[in-house]
């Protein structure tokens, strides 16, 4: 399609306008440019910003769109204030955060340290407590920003994080660390227990040991393997096999483990598997828990692995889920492979690290 100049009319046109329909839109580079423009000026609606990113996204995971593309449509975010729009970008956020990390591990703290930027004006906005008639959506957002911030190592968030926790610690009533960002101070706790100075995993136990509220627990639970320290992790993975946790619940601790244990993961999970089979057997609980340690990888020989694992225990009732992680984990080693062979990205990824909106 040709846009031909039309005066003073926008120069630009976006198809499956509010995404009523279900197809995914590739953009020409020069209208993809000027769709930018339109996003940052505020010309399109929410479920059009959505829409425009969510597509960008799957056509790069696809290797459809080089990376640069969706970074540079991830730029022109900086203002977003919608839930849902917001909550798409950061989930793309973690998900690119991973492959970066796989395909170019020297630049994975300058897409960290882009992405904390982007969402630097809502998290201004959100603060860290609760504002007197905000909705439910905004307490949900102030929670999902502050977990990203966690994760990605935002080094002042990290040190509010612990301030609350510690008074929290002291006094359980405090007003400083509201339930909605309380999983978000967790994680920050976490990312500092090391096998040296285990003393965050230890006050977090404690807390779930104390308490009797099903949510709280699974905070924690959700929180305890986040650590980069896989010796924390595989403690957190005995514990979730252990009688104080409800069977029911030991999956949330296997999707919290941190990137950098998915290899700790896997082997305990090889090594329980007698066990887990035995407890949980053919229930959808057994298939959720291959899907969370098996489909977090990005390499050929990974998938290869997995495969030979399951090849000898294999079961009608878990073979969709084996077979479908398997193909997650190789779709993702194409994109690794999709994303070394860009030129430029180094480049890019730290002068999108230096920009600040």
């Amino acid at each position: 399609m040709e846009l031909k100049d039309a005066g003073t009319q926008p120069n630009w046109i976006k198809l499956n306008v509010e995404q009523t329909a279900f197809y995914r839109v590739q953009y020409d580079d020069e209208l993809a440019k000027r769709l930018r423009s339109a996003i940052a000026a505020e010309f399109l609606d929410a479920p059009d910003r959505f829409g425009i990113l969510d597509d960008m996204y799957a056509l790069c995971s696809a290797c459809k769109q080089p990376l640069s593309a969706l970074l540079s449509l991830m730029g022109v975010y900086h203002r977003e204030i919608d839930y849902s729009v917001l909550s798409c970008l950061i989930d793309i956020a973690y998900k690119v955060s991973s492959v970066v990390s796989d395909a170019i591990p020297l630049s994975a703290a300058d897409f960290k340290s882009f992405t904390i930027n982007l969402l630097h004006f809502e998290a201004e906005n959100l603060g860290w407590e609760p504002i007197p008639g905000e909705s439910h959506l905004n307490a949900m957002l102030r929670g999902q920003i502050l977990e990203l911030l966690a994760h990605f190592g935002h080094e002042k968030a990290k040190v509010e994080f612990i301030r609350r926790f510690n008074a929290f610690l002291n006094d359980r009533s405090t007003a400083l660390l509201p339930t909605d960002i309380r999983k978000a101070a967790y994680i920050a706790v976490m990312q500092n227990a090391t096998n040296s100075d285990k003393s965050g995993y230890d006050s977090l136990l404690r807390i779930f040991r104390e308490t009797d509220l099903s949510q709280e627990k699974v905070r924690i639970l959700s929180s305890i393997a986040s650590s980069p320290d896989s010796s924390i992790v595989r403690e957190a993975l005995d514990f979730s096999l252990s009688s104080e946790v409800r069977n029911q619940d030991a999956l949330f601790v296997l999707r919290g483990i941190s990137r950098e244990a998915r290899e700790t993961a896997w082997l305990w999970f090889k090594e329980n598997w007698e066990f887990i089979w035995k407890n949980w057997g053919s229930g959808a609980m057994t298939a959720r828990f291959i899907a969370a340690v098996a489909s977090p990888f990005s390499s050929e020989k990974k998938a290869d692995e997995i495969q030979g694992f399951f090849s000898t225990r294999l079961q009608p009732s878990i073979e969709r889920t084996v077979n479908q992680s398997i193909e997650q984990v190789r779709i993702r080693a194409q994109w690794v492979k999709h994303v070394q062979q860009q030129n430029g990205l180094v480049e890019l990824l730290k002068e999108l690290a230096r920009q600040k909106h």
